[in-house]
């Protein structure tokens, strides 16, 4: 099984929606996936997957929720909607690890762990159940220098704990006028300046798309429910992640 962080330094980047749609990518390729909502306090990805989060067990493990050929695990399921997780880090420590170790995935050939921002408590969890062997990290970002500054911190922790750094993924990257058909980069080139500084190559960029942002989770699979050039695009994107992990 190969282990894929997906994270970032800053939150609302998008993240949540590469995650799950790289994992959503993935099997729809026909591998077996797993996918853990790894951010304790503000979880999403069962809100972008369009499903009602629940608790399954066999008494003993954990029984992910299964959507097509992905398997789900969240702190969702265990918690309301308008609940807030008031946890340090040892009890995250605690259900972290028993998402890992304590659930039954069964054969997997691909991981993908949703991360919050930043270098805390969960992604160090992940890389000590792990014993500091992680396969590969996404690192996604927008071009906005608001972003791009705590994007490099996670890139250095990244390096520093010698997580395999597959590239970074910009999200919103341009959008194209459905008028002119013209790309226009509305918020600037300045990953560009990021990946020249960090050495880490631009392996996505993913335009802003107005689909994405309706509020149904079939909506925020559009990267991986359209057609057309973008779906083509998103599918070699996940395709070169793929190679990178071996």
């Amino acid at each position: 099984m190969k282990t894929l962080m997906v994270t970032s330094g800053k939150g609302g980047v998008g993240k949540s929606t590469i995650a799950v749609n790289v994992a959503v990518e993935m099997a729809l390729s026909g591998y077996n996936v797993g996918l853990i909502d790894v951010d304790i306090h503000g979880p999403t990805d069962h809100i972008i997957l369009g499903v009602e989060p629940e608790i399954m067990t066999d008494g003993t493990h954990f029984i992910p929720m299964e959507i097509g050929g992905l398997k789900f695990m969240t702190i969702a399921s265990g918690v309301g909607e308008d609940k807030a997780v008031i946890w340090r880090g040892p009890l995250k420590a605690k259900l972290i690890d028993q998402f890992i170790k304590d659930t039954e995935w069964g054969d997997l050939d691909y991981m993908v762990m949703d991360f919050p921002p930043g270098s805390g408590d969960e992604p160090l969890e992940v890389l000590s159940v792990y014993n500091n062997k992680i396969d590969g990290a996404i690192v996604v970002t927008t071009p906005q220098k608001v972003a791009l500054g705590d994007v490099e911190k996670v890139i250095n922790f990244l390096k520093k704990m010698n997580v395999p750094i597959i590239g970074i993924w910009e999200n919103m990257s341009y959008y194209v006028c459905k008028y002119c058909g013209k790309k226009h980069f509305l918020f600037g080139h300045g990953t560009d300046d990021l990946a020249q500084k960090t050495g880490v190559d631009i392996t996505a960029r993913i335009p802003l798309i107005e689909e994405i942002g309706q509020d149904t989770g079939i909506s925020k699979l559009f990267l991986t429910r359209s057609e057309g050039e973008l779906r083509i695009e998103f599918g070699k994107y996940v395709d070169e992640v793929m190679k990178k992990l071996g």
